[in-house]
């Protein structure tokens, strides 16, 4: 065998090659199924662990929800101390009547009144007023101790003085037809004589509320006294009871510029009588036959001083045994009573309380009956000496009727705030588009007239330079025997865009300037204008306001009620917003504060009520109290000024059997209240206000 046979045995030939190339290919696509001849066996891919998650990724999720449960936990802390805040947190418990609590509800009774009064002044109300401008309701507070007030009033020559005097059972003040009296006095009935000026009064510890009167200033102190009486054991004026005599109102000289009706006796005489009244437990309005209108001074303490204060006023027509027969009577009341139709716009007018000073002496008068003028008499008497028992009711419809004027003055203005920051953000959105619109309008205006006037130098300067070309052929052939000039160079572009082209000289924008800070001005001043003439729309239309706030109120009624209270809470309106020109910054009140309110007016006077039901009842022998002894119906003080509740309803009847003497003069009817017995030997006997002499002897 040749060695040419062996190497072309040796060389694959093309055919070969190519079987091989296609095999390699079937390999390739059935993914190595095929080995060697064989079928490959699949194997299942073992799956790998999964990595472990990096130490930074770990410690971020920690963090996160970290900051997770103390945002949950800030959030839920912070509701609760929100809730805290806004839930009324009593120092005292008010029991469950439903439940089977007792009724016994507190064991010092008193105590536990005067701490519900202050809790509710100090954390409801007076949060409240402070942040009033003003402090509109800083004279309604109750302070304590005080005692308990009769308030007498009327026209000079009404006879106050000496329905006061045949009270007290001696001649105290003076009496006259003309004005006896320049200022206020207290009486008040003690173990000694003794007579206090008006600065002394102010500062008194035993009624903390006289220290207000400073704010009427030293004209009224030093018309101010307090006369403390040692009277006889036959006076019925018990211990314990303040009963106020005032100066005649009258009518003064309005015409002159300097004074007016409030102060022409140096201080605000309406405001005054309007402190005295809102802290009297009851208020006698007199009256004289010979003038039943009423003047300038009396009109305005109907309207103002006594407004709200129907539940403690009595009007009484005195000295009916003036009047000469029946007819003299007739027109006296009905002129009365047309007087008071005129200041109180309601179709029922109070009760006229008909009654005379003196005794049965002057019992001929034609046609009068004076039996039952004595009875109205002994019915004014008896209301004078319940005013302990009526004490605490009056310092609870007081302080209800606080709340509830609160109440009312914050929700008009609150939405006199409301209108007046909706109308403000008005305006201000139509002050930014004033603002905003002309400066956008003037800068197109300008950048179009600059593209223009830069647009038409282009095209000069273009005109020029063709005019200047076409000139060049135009010279003569011989002209290179002249002196060659310069060829002129076309002027250099400007630098920069359209936009740095300023075209106008600095004058245009100066006066630009100007007219657009004028026209500014212009548009500001007329939205202004618009803005403080709603403000005094609002302050004009504030019974329109009223109606939007209560409206729900006047569906099914009149809100009659609403609107006396409304008579009250006006004036206070008026003087915030008189006190603050821009009304959207009109103080706030929260809903939870106006919510507190509320739940006071539900719950909390309910107890008051309650603690005063309980103080009306007479005392048990056995129950101790605070170092003084009971000797009867009073619990005397070693001042010997009685602390105690009063005469219950029994006792009074039983005091009235048993006296027969009137201090006015006259036999007493079956109806009456006779005076403080003299004291008895016999224990069977005694008569239960006999204990007041022993007091007072001790």
């Amino acid at each position: 065998m040749d060695i040419g046979s062996i190497e072309g045995r040796r060389r694959p030939s093309p055919r070969a090659s190519l079987v091989q190339l296609a095999g390699l290919a079937a390999l390739a696509w059935s993914g190595g199924e095929l080995a060697f001849g064989r079928r490959k066996v699949h194997e299942e891919p073992v799956p790998e662990p999964p990595a472990a998650p990096p130490a930074t990724e770990i410690h971020r999720t920690i963090v996160v929800g970290g900051f997770f449960i103390a945002g949950v936990l800030l959030l839920a802390i912070c509701r609760f101390c929100a809730r805290q805040r806004t839930s009324l947190r009593r120092p005292y418990r008010i029991p469950d009547f439903e439940a089977g609590a007792k009724k016994a509800l507190a064991a010092d009774a008193e105590a536990e009144f005067r701490r519900v009064v202050k809790f509710l002044q100090d954390e409801v109300l007076i949060p409240i007023d402070v942040r009033l401008p003003g402090r509109p309701f800083e004279y309604d507070m109750h302070a304590f101790p005080f005692t308990p007030m009769v308030l007498v009033i009327g026209n000079h020559s009404s006879g106050k003085s000496t329905f006061i005097n045949k009270l007290l059972g001696k001649e105290v003040q003076d009496t006259g037809v003309a004005p006896t009296d320049d200022g206020f006095t207290i009486l008040e009935r003690r173990t000694v004589t003794e007579t206090e000026d008006g600065p002394t009064v102010l500062g008194c510890p035993e009624n903390r509320p006289y220290a207000e009167l400073q704010r009427f200033g030293q004209t009224l102190a030093g018309v101010l006294r307090r006369k403390r009486l040692l009277l006889p054991q036959s006076s019925q004026f018990p211990f314990g009871l303040q009963i106020v005599d005032s100066p005649g109102m009258i009518d003064l000289p309005v015409n002159e510029k300097a004074m007016s009706e409030s102060k022409g006796r140096g201080y605000n005489f309406v405001e005054v009588v309007r402190w005295w009244a809102k802290r009297a437990d009851l208020v006698l309005l007199l009256f004289d036959p010979d003038k039943p209108g009423t003047t300038g001074e009396t009109l305005d303490v109907l309207t103002k001083s006594l407004s709200g204060l129907n539940h403690k006023f009595l009007v009484i027509l005195n000295k009916v045994d003036k009047l000469d027969n029946s007819v003299d009577f007739a027109r006296a009341y009905g002129a009365l009573g047309w007087a008071l139709s005129k200041v109180i716009k309601r179709k029922d007018i109070p009760a006229i309380y008909t009654m005379f000073n003196e005794g049965m002496e002057s019992s001929g008068r034609e046609g009068l009956p004076l039996e039952r003028f004595v009875k109205k008499r002994e019915e004014v008497i008896l209301e004078v000496l319940r005013v302990r028992e009526r004490h605490n009711d009056n310092i609870i419809t007081s302080l209800e009727e606080t709340m509830r004027q609160m109440q009312m003055l914050v929700g008009v203005v609150h939405r006199l705030r409301h209108k007046a920051s909706d109308r403000y953000w008005r305006l201000k959105v139509w002050a930014i588009f004033s603002a905003l619109m002309p400066v956008l309008g003037i800068y197109k205006i300008m950048h179009v007239a600059a593209a223009s006037m830069r647009m038409a130098a282009e095209m000069a300067a273009a005109d020029l330079a063709a005019s200047r070309a076409e000139e060049l052929p135009s010279r003569r052939h011989w002209g290179f025997l002249r002196r060659a000039e310069p060829t002129p160079t076309a002027p250099p572009e400007p630098v920069g865009t359209a936009e740095e082209f300023y075209p106008f000289g600095t004058w245009v924008y100066v006066t630009v300037l100007l007219m657009y800070l004028l026209f500014l001005a212009g548009v500001l001043k007329m939205l202004w204008d618009s803005f403080t003439q709603y403000q005094k729309e609002l302050y004009v239309t504030l019974e329109a306001t009223f109606d939007e706030v209560f409206y729900d109120r006047f569906i099914h009624d009149e809100g009659e009620d609403l609107r006396s209270r409304w008579n009250v809470v006006r004036p206070k309106v008026q003087s915030i917003l008189q006190a603050r020109s821009f009304y959207p910054l009109l103080p706030f009140v929260a809903g939870w504060e106006m919510q507190r309110i509320s739940e006071a007016l539900q719950t909390d006077v309910w107890y008051l009520r309650q603690l005063a039901r309980q103080l009306r009842q007479p005392p048990s022998p056995s129950t101790p109290t605070r170092g003084n002894s009971q000797q009867g119906p009073f619990l005397c003080s070693p001042g010997g000024s009685a602390i105690g509740l009063g005469m219950s309803k029994a006792a009074r009847q039983h005091a009235a059997a048993w006296e027969g003497n009137d201090p006015f003069g006259g036999p007493r009817s079956a109806s009456g209240l006779a005076p403080v017995a003299q004291r008895s030997n016999s224990v069977s006997a005694e008569n239960p206000l006999a204990a007041l002499a022993r007091c007072r002897a001790r």
